[in-house]
């Protein structure tokens, strides 16, 4: 489901903001109220909210016997407005939990935090002309699974770890052509049980650099040249979009 929403962003120096939000888990956390992305004070820091989601006991299903208990959500926002000639990367994650309740036979035994950054870029926009075709330029920016090793705990819960591979965003250099989408994802798991009260978070510390921005997409762990192309039919006026599955090009930069 997409929806277009507004994204408080608490600096007052930049005027970053968001244009739209997809939810990977609808039925858990939609996209109307059960996602809450904020950058924090002089965009040091970004907190990817999910009020709605808990820890929560999985009943017996198709053979599985339950009895483990799990949470999560992701979500993708598109991002506008970010200032230029900078770039960014996540330092560290910090995961919060609101009144966890684990016994000595509950053990939280995974939490995992995964931020994907995406450049979606037009290439022919200057005349516009048929076919459009975009390129598109992604990596991951922060992808940790850590084992807390937890039991026997109650109350509000929170747990810090660096980002052992920090990874750089695109260098933005304001081309109004591009769309930028951040995928925050969090995830954990405890066997023999365990619950808590709905509302997980992650906090993510931000580190920034200046840097020189030739191309937005001359970047990326992922590129894929053509991703999409958008023709115009006389015929009946309609729009023909077609997504390239290839060629994919697996280039490491910086």
């Amino acid at each position: 489901m997409r929806y277009l929403l507004p994204i408080v962003i608490a600096s007052a120096v930049d005027a970053i903001h968001s244009v739209s939000v997809v939810s990977q888990s609808p039925y858990t956390c939609n996209a109307v109220s059960g996602v809450d992305i904020a950058f924090g004070a002089g965009d040091k820091s970004i907190t990817a909210s999910f009020p709605p989601i808990a820890l929560t006991v999985a009943p017996p299903a198709h053979g599985y016997p339950g009895g483990n208990s799990s949470v999560g959500c992701g979500a993708t926002v598109e991002f506008e407005d970010w200032p230029t000639g900078v770039r960014f990367a996540i330092s560290d994650v910090t995961w919060h939990a609101v009144d966890l309740n684990l016994t000595k036979k509950n053990l939280l035994h995974s939490l995992r935090a995964k931020v994907d950054f995406a450049v979606e870029h037009t290439t022919n926009t200057y005349p516009l002309h048929y076919p459009i075709v975009k390129n598109y330029a992604s990596a991951t920016l922060l992808n940790l699974n850590i084992d807390p090793a937890l039991s026997d705990y109650q109350g509000r819960y929170r747990r810090s770890e660096k980002n052992p591979k920090p990874y750089w965003s695109t260098c933005f250099n304001g081309y109004g052509a591009n769309k930028t989408k951040i995928t925050f994802e969090l995830y954990g798991d405890s066997s023999g049980g365990g619950t808590s009260q709905p509302g997980w978070s992650m906090d993510l510390g931000l580190v920034w650099e200046s840097c020189y921005a030739p191309n937005e997409t001359v970047w990326g762990q992922k590129v894929i040249r053509g991703w999409e192309r958008c023709t115009y039919r006389e015929t009946n006026e309609t729009m023909r979009r077609s997504k390239a599955l290839y060629p994919m090009l697996e280039v490491p930069h910086g």
